[in-house]
């Protein structure tokens, strides 16, 4: 197939034409994909939430208007997609979480310059560690770029519920940036 426009791949897919969800897939993988992982425990899960995602991109496409990118169009699913699959899977995500659950001795202050020296690999597998509800707040507040006041509105959860969670996951990777030192020869 030769190389399409956009607005031809859009109206491919608006047509379910197989070639062109195909070409919108290949195009949007990478994108889509750093989105999921961000909100997943591992791979698997990534692919499963992208491979749904997709799947209602697709059957919301004719819905497509061009007010945005469609990057920003397939993000805004690719998230919202994340979330509701989160939130199906453990009801209680945003429950209060004890310290003593955490299973990580405490540490006195971040190690910055550990921090500082994380691989994007290093730093995937310690937000990918969080608890679900602490990750989903992080990725909402931190890569979305959402206020506790818009977070709260798309989780269903208080403002006060989301500020206490990021609070948590921020000492909860402090730990983990902290721990990292314990395994460093």
């Amino acid at each position: 197939m030769k190389d399409f426009t956009e607005q031809e791949i859009i109206l491919g897919c608006v047509k379910e034409d197989s070639r062109f969800q195909r070409l919108l897939f290949d195009k949007y993988y990478s994108k889509m994909f750093a989105i999921c992982i961000r909100f997943s425990k591992n791979e698997d899960e990534a692919k499963d939430i992208l491979q749904e995602g997709f799947i209602k991109a697709f059957e919301g496409i004719k819905r497509f208007k061009s007010e945005s990118s469609l990057n920003t169009w397939l993000s805004r699913i690719m998230v919202n997609h994340a979330i509701d699959y989160l939130k199906a899977r453990n009801k209680n995500m945003f429950s209060s979480m004890s310290e003593n659950a955490l299973l990580i001795p405490d540490s006195s202050g971040l190690d910055e310059e550990l921090a500082n020296d994380l691989s994007p690999e290093e730093a995937m597998n310690l937000l990918q560690q969080l608890p679900d509800g602490y990750r989903t707040i992080v990725n909402l507040y931190a890569f979305e770029g959402l206020s506790h006041k818009q977070i709260s509105e798309n989780l269903g959860i208080s403002e006060g519920t989301s500020k206490s969670q990021l609070s948590k996951a921020r000492t909860f990777l402090k730990k983990l940036v902290n721990n990292l030192n314990t395994y460093v020869v």
